[in-house]
């Protein structure tokens, strides 16, 4: 019988026909740990204060108080080889100094070295010491000279006990201390996330890729699967056919509702564990590409009624769930965002400003319903306005929102959180707060929130913010050439160098502002 052709992983053929085992030692897998020092710096620091080529017995003790700090800072948790380091280092720093119980000194040094070391290739199954130490690389007599020390009627003389610990230090350095100076890269902790963390970001991105994927099929008339296959990738017409078969669901509209579900699920189970939940919500909704920008892009098929029975639910949820306010900023610094792209900005703009007219139907419904209990205190139902997160509404709810002034067909429909009714105003500083990022995309939201201001603004400043975010919006259209016909309509021009009131402040003619130099208050004339 011939030998095999191909031999067994691990071994090799030697010229001579003998088989050899490889020692090649496997490619060491990246892992992450949490270590004592701050950074490969400090560790290399370290590194070369033990081993350096210069090294002094300075250099050697600052090695040690180090090593003490790091002891200090992870306890029971530093690596077992500093530990060994640390005490093998001490020996060999008293032994410079003369200590004359240096044989003491080194024989409780190598137990603790040997201890150190074994600890790191404990198991349930208990091994002697001779087989710890040929696992570790250390020679046998290591193990006889640990016994001596620990258990030994005579200590070994002190010639015997000072090589071995400079065969030991060496040995550390090839074992520990080089391999970790060479591989070890420092962690950038701020891209650091807890697998927990992680985990809930995937589910929901994977949720809202279907809720995303569903919202265009549903609003490009693609209901069932078979007209899915034919609209969208195979990759992508795979990934809504399985959440369909998962969820038995086989229209489009149904997977929307189902997604909206299993997104209330999901943020319920993680609402109080998880402290970057709602900054990792807020992200998620907004790479729902198609969902920004469908209600522009459905708007010009005059298809906004279904954009908007499309995308209800998902606002209801917001609103029962409180993070409806949340998902409004987070839509106006999007569209305020210079760095992000027109598409997304335009799309933030138009939620919020869908939002803003929600927030002031819901204002309005609000005082209509408060006048008419103060004139029929006895009759008038009591009015829950949570209940507008749910399709179903009294006959009273139904005569607010009538009475509202809005077309439901064209209105996001979504009323309080349960848990903490709205007031649905905003306050002066957020607005002004907005003027220093005023651009196409975000001028409109500043003039739908100029009506839900509380203090409301004074009617000459309402005016100059109106004409501030009108001249906004021609600058970025290319509407700023003058136009006769403009003036002559208008009657006069705005001039801004000619204003003395700017909004809230007021220019002060007393002070001779053109004499004065930049941050310095110019001098009363009595003081002259």
């Amino acid at each position: 019988m011939s030998a095999t052709k191909k031999a067994k992983r691990g071994v090799k053929r030697s010229n001579d026909g003998d088989l050899v085992t490889s020692t090649a030692p496997p490619p060491a897998k990246k892992r992450m740990v949490v270590t004592p020092w701050r950074d490969t710096e400090e560790f290399g620091l370290v590194y070369d204060w033990l081993f350096g080529n210069a090294t002094t017995p300075e250099d050697i003790r600052k090695a040690l108080s180090q090593m003490r700090i790091w002891n200090l800072r992870r306890g029971s948790l530093c690596p077992a080889s500093v530990l060994a380091t640390a005490v093998l280092v001490h020996a060999q720093l008293e032994d410079k100094l003369g200590n004359v119980n240096i044989q003491t000194t080194y024989a409780s040094a190598f137990t603790r070295f040997f201890n150190f070391m074994s600890s790191i290739m404990q198991s349930y199954n208990m091994s002697s010491m001779y087989e710890t130490a040929r696992q570790l690389g250390l020679p046998s007599f290591i193990v006889d000279l640990r016994h001596l020390c620990a258990h030994g009627q005579e200590l070994p003389p002190t010639a015997i006990l000072r090589n071995t610990a400079q065969h030991c230090m060496k040995w550390l350095h090839e074992f520990y201390w080089q391999p970790q100076q060479v591989t070890m890269k420092d962690l950038d902790a701020p891209k650091l996330q807890r697998k927990d963390k992680l985990k809930f970001e995937m589910k929901l991105k994977s949720l809202l890729d279907i809720f995303d994927l569903a919202l265009e099929c549903q609003l490009k008339g693609a209901q069932k699967l078979k007209e899915v296959r034919k609209l969208k990738s195979s990759a992508e017409f795979n990934k809504l056919r399985i959440f369909c078969s998962k969820h038995n669901v086989k229209t489009s509209s149904e997977v929307l509702g189902k997604v909206i579900n299993q997104l209330g699920v999901v943020i319920k189970q993680h609402n109080t564990a998880m402290k970057d939940l709602l900054d990792i919500y807020m992200a998620s909704v907004l790479k729902m590409k198609y969902f920004l920008g469908a209600g522009i892009s459905h708007s010009k098929d005059d298809q906004e009624d279904d954009v908007i029975q499309a995308t209800q639910e998902l606002f209801r949820l917001l609103a029962v769930q409180g993070y409806i306010l949340n998902i409004f900023v987070a839509f106006v610094y999007l569209a305020e965002n210079p760095n992000a792209d027109t598409e997304s900005r335009q799309g933030a703009s138009y939620w919020a400003t869908k939002m803003l007219h929600t927030f002031g139907m819901l204002g309005r419904m609000k005082r209509m319903y408060s006048e008419e209990v103060e004139i029929n205190p006895t009759t008038t139902k009591p009015v829950d306005f949570s209940m507008y997160n749910n399709p179903k509404m009294t006959k009273i709810m139904r005569t607010l929102l009538t009475h509202s002034g809005v077309d439901p067909t064209l209105t996001l429909i979504f009323g309080d959180c349960p848990k903490k009714p709205c007031s649905w105003v905003f306050e002066q500083d957020f607005l002004l707060n907005r003027i220093g990022h005023l651009s196409l995309h975000s001028a409109p939201i500043l003039k739908g929130l100029l009506p839900l201001v509380d203090p409301p603004f004074s009617k000459e400043q309402t005016n100059d913010m109106l004409t501030l975010c009108d001249m906004t919006i021609k600058k970025c259209n290319g509407e700023t050439k003058n136009d006769t016909n403009d003036k002559q309509q208008n009657g006069h021009k705005l001039d801004l160098s000619k204003l003395k009131t700017f909004g809230l402040w007021t220019l002060d003619e007393d002070k001779r502002w053109s004499t004065c130099a930049l941050g310095v208050v110019p001098l009363d004339s009595a003081s002259d």
